[in-house]
């Protein structure tokens, strides 16, 4: 059915040195910041500008998902998957809804986590807590993402001759050396080049797919003839809503609760900067929604019988295709690849790093502890949570977008206490942490006994629904004492 991509000599040089490089920014940053003080580390002092800001959002933002999650679902979807440019149009909008807001208050009062405005805002150490345990628990499935896309990869682009496991252990190794030794520092100047590869090797391979299938109406007479339903949205509007406006709303509240998407928010170095970092966001849309559909469409003519658990190999197996006619591109985007999966993960990593450091190690473990200890409690907690990852990888029998979908269903748990304490000053602790409790907890019921999606939307929704609603209707029976009404009418007026 396909092509074995064969790699040369050649190909491992520029892989090695490609890697090579990762590492050596690491330790160039390491140099440039000791890394003694944990907001130096986990966040480069909160002095980022507008260009290395976009990039790293979007390095870190779209990742080896977009590769093989994203055209894994395009090519099980069909051309309904246009719909991933307003999906990703709504997660920019959706951060846009609390980013200005949140950023002026992690300027004030220093923010170094998710966590820190929530317990701020609450004053509320539990809240802390929960938040950062639901984040850690959250995230591991979008770690096992990019470790099963590097597997993918290396099984296929070296067909078959290296193992899945090699690649999930090797691009792991390679990550907590440099996020270990370089931090913000190390991570930020390897997102600026992975964000660039990215984009460019996601191009690149849109139009090799496309001229060597045939051109885009060829495709389309092939799918019509022999798949047009692929081509058709669903017929009827309960589908609809339940198969794809649901995902939009999930997808968009979700991906904007990603921990390390706020925590750039709070490194940027201004307001000015962090809007400018946005308004190029708006034009990352058009580009990743637009060829993740196009090379599912060109997979679907040239491999139109993969299994739903095979579909995700469906951007390895095009490289693979490609190898002979197209061999330096295809070695460049194997580089663009590995640079997708690299940012994501390193940043996450980091993110959830200082997120176990600061919100569960100082918070509950060790509150006098020092600076030089925190940052070394963080680097320890990169190899663990690495170790447990590449674990959890080996024995996945998920596809990459569902690990997507039960990633975003708990995150956005965190959205109504979040947009309310920043806008509403009713909100308040009780109805914060019972939103987000009950929230969460009809997630993980349906999940767990079989029914990730019932009716019209998915569990996430159902949760976001209770969440919501609690969080609106507990604050007016006014349960906030007098202390509680005054810490709040203060942080307001940090927005004047």
């Amino acid at each position: 059915m396909n092509e074995p991509l064969q790699l040369g000599f050649d190909s491992i040089i520029v892989l090695s040195s490609y890697l090579a490089l990762t590492l050596l920014i690491g330790f160039i940053a390491n140099r440039k910041t000791p890394g003694k003080s944990p907001g130096e580390y986990f966040l480069g002092g909160k002095m980022t500008g507008a260009l290395l800001l976009f990039f790293t959002m979007q390095a870190t933002q779209y990742s080896g998902n977009a590769f093989f999650g994203f055209t894994g679902k395009a090519y099980r979807s069909g051309l309904i998957w246009i719909l991933a440019v307003p999906l990703i149009s709504l997660i920019i909008t959706a951060q846009l809804s609390y980013a200005p807001r949140l950023y002026r208050l992690s300027q004030r009062f220093n923010y170094l986590t998710p966590g820190d405005f929530y317990e701020h805002r609450y004053n509320s150490r539990s809240l802390r807590l929960i938040t950062a345990v639901l984040t850690i628990v959250s995230m591991f499935p979008y770690l096992m993402i990019q470790a099963e896309a590097t597997g993918h990869a290396v099984v296929i682009l070296s067909s078959g001759a290296l193992p899945f496991w090699s690649g999930v252990v090797g691009i792991s190794i390679v990550m907590a050396i440099y996020i270990s030794v370089g931090g913000w520092q190390g991570v930020i100047w390897t997102d600026a080049i992975q964000g660039v590869l990215l984009a460019i090797a996601l191009v690149s391979i849109t139009w090799a797919g496309l001229e060597f299938a045939g051109g885009l109406p060829r495709i389309l007479d092939f799918l019509a003839t022999s798949k047009p339903e692929i081509l058709r949205a669903p017929a009827d509007p309960i589908t609809m809503t339940s198969q794809w406006l649901s995902l939009l709303v999930v997808s968009a509240i979700g991906f904007a609760m990603y921990p390390h998407a706020i925590q750039r928010i709070y490194a940027a170095k201004d307001e000015h900067s962090l809007k400018r970092s946005f308004t190029a966001m708006l034009l990352v849309p058009f580009l990743l929604g637009g060829c993740t559909l196009l090379i599912g469409l060109t997979g679907l003519a040239l491999f139109p019988d993969l299994a739903v658990s095979e579909s995700d190999q469906v951007f390895g197996l095009l490289l693979a295709k490609l190898s002979v006619q197209y061999h330096a591109l295809v070695v460049f985007v194997l580089c663009g690849l590995l640079a997708a999966i690299m940012s994501t993960a390193s940043s996450v990593v980091l993110t959830l790093s200082s997120i176990f450091t600061r919100d569960i190690y100082q918070a509950t473990l060790r509150q006098d502890a020092s600076l030089q200890e925190l940052t070394m409690v963080g680097r320890i907690f990169t190899i663990v949570i690495l170790f447990v990852v590449v674990l959890l990888s080996l024995n996945s029998s998920l596809t990459l977008w569902r690990l997507t979908e039960i990633k975003i269903e708990f995150l956005m748990q965190l959205f109504p206490p979040l947009i309310l304490g920043l806008y509403w000053r009713r909100m308040d602790r009780f109805a914060a942490l019972t939103g987000l409790l009950a929230g969460s907890a009809v997630v993980a019921v349906m999940i767990l006994s079989g029914y990730p999606r019932w009716g019209l939307f998915q569990a996430g929704l159902y949760g976001f629904f209770v969440n919501s609603a609690i969080c609106l209707l507990l604050p007016r029976i006014g349960l906030a004492s007098s202390a509680e009404k005054r810490r709040t009418e203060e942080i307001f007026q940090s927005f004047r």
